[in-house]
């Protein structure tokens, strides 16, 4: 338990350092976890027999983390910068990369003489829209108007989502919801998971988002967020068991000391990232 506690604590201090620092150290950050999050599912689908494809996954996060920040990073910051990103990432050269992408990968099947499987390229497709791709948003969310207040939804609908389910459901949890995958977690939990994180979130966006001297945003708008990421927090907690317990593993890694590994970490973040991305960009941009 001290070990957890100690390097879950220095963890958070490595987030939040990156946090406060220029949005293209999350960037790089968020790469680096990507391509450690692809070893990390190829060591866990191996257990399956299922090899996926590294070279073209890491290839494939490097082009999804430069997309993400190359399209989103302010104008003004680095004009010369965001006029090369634009056409690097421009909509025909990801629509042509996507398209080598799946002929690569069928070319494998075709000519690869039983060495590549069905198996390899789907769940290489799946771990490419599973890791980076959704990670991506995250970049996306701290280049926005205000990201370096936006970004800190995210962590609140990850964090406090996982804290308020654990203690709710620690505390008064009955029913279970996905003995199937995680037998420990409850509907009591699940509830208390999003109600805590809607309500942290409404008390951040009062105090923090509509501090006097900035644009105010109606509080209804947090309330709604902090519902939905209570929500996907959990799925996304949930899909991760899911594939722990497809591939017969208890922790993705043990990069982190009494947590696992990075997958085991970010695995809410995933699904949280982009729906702050989404709603910010729809309702409040």
């Amino acid at each position: 338990m001290l070990t957890r506690i100690i390097s879950g604590t220095i963890a958070s201090a490595i987030l939040i350092v990156l946090l406060f620092l220029p949005s293209y150290v999350l960037a790089v950050a968020a790469l680096i976890a990507s391509i450690i999050g692809l070893f990390e599912f190829s060591n866990a689908m191996k257990n399956r027999n299922i090899n996926i494809d590294l070279p073209v996954s890491i290839i494939s996060a490097v082009i999804f983390m430069g997309k993400a920040y190359g399209i989103t990073i302010p104008t003004e910051h680095f004009p010369e910068l965001s006029g090369i990103f634009t056409k690097i990432f421009a909509a025909n050269n990801l629509n042509a990369f996507f398209y080598l992408l799946v002929l690569y990968l069928f070319l494998r099947i075709i000519f690869g003489r039983m060495e590549c499987h069905f198996e390899d390229i789907a769940y290489t497709l799946l771990g490419i829209v599973y890791i980076p791709f959704l990670l991506s948003f995250a970049v996306m969310t701290r280049n926005l108007e205000r990201g370096f207040e936006f970004i800190w939804l995210v962590i609140i609908g990850a964090v406090m989502t996982d804290i308020f389910a654990y203690f709710v459901g620690v505390s008064i949890g009955k029913n279970k919801i996905i003995p199937h995958i995680s037998p420990k977690k409850t509907i009591e939990g699940s509830i208390g998971g999003a109600i805590g994180c809607m309500l942290v979130m409404v008390l951040y966006g009062k105090i923090i988002m509509n501090r006097a001297g900035v644009a105010s945003i109606s509080l209804y708008h947090f309330a709604v967020m902090g519902f939905l990421c209570g929500v996907v927090a959990q799925l996304g907690d949930w899909a991760a068991s899911a594939i722990k317990r497809f591939s017969g593993i208890k922790d993705f890694g043990k990069l982190i000391p009494g947590h696992g590994g990075i997958m085991d970490r970010v695995d809410s973040i995933l699904f949280v990232a982009p729906l702050v991305y989404i709603y910010v960009s729809l309702f409040l941009c």
